[in-house]
C-alpha cells in the first residue's frame, strides 16, 4: 500500500472496506473489493451480493465482466490494459486501478512526481538489478505473462504476440546493458570512435576563400572551337543524285576554311533534292 499516495490512502480508510488491504496485487485481483468500493457511491446499481469473493480464475472473470459493464453504462474512464493487469496480478496495475477509481469517483486528481505507466512489467525492477543478476529471455516470459493469461487467452496468435513483445523488450533490455557496461561484453570500440574528431569548417568560409582566391586571378576570354596549327583538312568528293556542285563553290569553300582562324566556321554541302527531301552534308574537323 506504500506505493499509492497518501490521499488515496486516507479515501480507502474512510470507507471502511470489509477485508483490509495488506497487498494490493492480490487483494483486488478478484474485483471484490472493487466491487465494495462502488457500492458506496452506487448502492442501487451495484449490489455486493452479486458478486464472489473467489481465487479462480472463473469468478475473477465473471466479478470483472459485472464490473466492466457498469464501468461502460457510467462512461468511467478505467481502462481495459488496467483491468486486465490487475486480474493476472501484474505489478503497478492495481495501484493505478485505485487511483482511477479515486479520481472517477471523487473528481480529485492524485499528485504525483513521476506519472505511472501503464505497462506491467518487471523492467524497472530488472534495472535497479546487478548485471549478472538479471534476468534471462526465458525468465522474462515466465515472469510477466502470468498463468492465468494462457488460460483466459482468446486464441494461440494472441498469446504469440504477447509472447513476442516481452521479447522484444528484453532484447532492448540486453542493448542498453551493452551500452552501458561495453567492458563486460567485450565489446571494442571502431574505427570512426577511435579517430579524433577534427571540427569542420562552415561552408561560409570555404566560400568566402573561393572568392578571394578567384579575386587574384585574371580573366582571359577562351575560344570554344580554338583549332591548333598542326590541323589538315581533306576535301571529301561526293556523288550527287541530283545536280553536280559547280568547282567554284568547293574552292570558295576551302578559302573560307584555311582563312578561319578559330574554327568557327561549319560549312554545308547541298547533296541535292529528290522526292522533295533534301540532303545536307557538314564537314567534320
Amino acid at each position: 500500500m506504500n506505493a499509492l499516495p497518501r490521499e488515496v490512502l486516507k479515501w480507502l480508510q474512510s470507507l471502511d472496506l470489509s477485508i483490509s488491504v495488506k497487498n494490493p496485487k492480490w487483494d483486488y485481483s478478484n474485483g471484490y473489493l472493487v466491487a465494495e468500493i462502488l457500492s458506496w457511491y452506487h448502492p442501487k446499481e451495484i449490489k455486493i451480493h452479486c458478486f464472489n469473493n473467489g481465487t479462480s480464475i472463473q469468478s475473477k472473470l465473471l466479478n470483472w465482466n459485472l464490473l466492466e459493464t457498469f464501468f461502460k453504462n457510467k462512461n468511467y474512464a478505467i481502462d481495459r490494459d488496467v483491468m486486465e493487469g490487475t486480474i493476472h496480478c501484474k505489478s503497478a496495475a492495481a495501484e493505478v486501478l485505485v487511483e482511477q477509481l479515486y479520481t472517477t469517483l471523487t473528481n480529485r486528481p492524485t499528485y504525483r512526481l513521476t506519472p505511472r505507466s501503464h505497462t506491467f512489467n518487471d523492467l524497472s525492477y530488472q534495472s535497479k538489478l546487478p548485471l549478472h543478476a538479471r534476468a534471462t529471455a526465458s525468465t522474462a516470459i515466465k515472469n510477466n505473462l502470468a498463468n492465468t493469461e494462457l488460460e483466459t487467452g482468446p486464441d494461440t496468435s494472441h498469446l504469440m504476440n504477447k509472447t513476442q513483445h516481452i521479447i522484444s523488450l528484453h532484447q532492448q533490455h540486453r542493448q542498453n546493458q551493452r551500452l552501458q557496461d561495453p567492458d563486460r561484453f567485450g565489446i571494442k570500440p571502431t574505427l570512426g570512435e577511435i579517430r579524433p574528431k577534427m571540427k569542420p569548417e562552415s561552408n561560409q568560409k570555404d566560400r568566402n576563400g573561393i572568392c578571394q582566391s578567384n579575386q587574384g586571378r585574371k580573366s582571359r576570354p577562351v575560344s570554344a572551337n580554338r583549332v591548333p596549327e598542326n590541323v589538315q583538312f581533306a576535301e571529301i568528293k561526293v556523288k550527287q543524285s541530283g545536280r553536280d556542285l559547280p568547282a567554284s563553290h568547293m574552292v570558295g569553300v576551302k578559302e573560307k576554311l584555311n582563312n578561319d582562324m578559330f574554327g568557327t566556321y561549319q560549312p554545308t554541302i547541298k547533296l541535292g533534292e529528290t522526292n522533295g527531301y533534301s540532303a545536307v552534308a557538314q564537314h567534320s574537323r
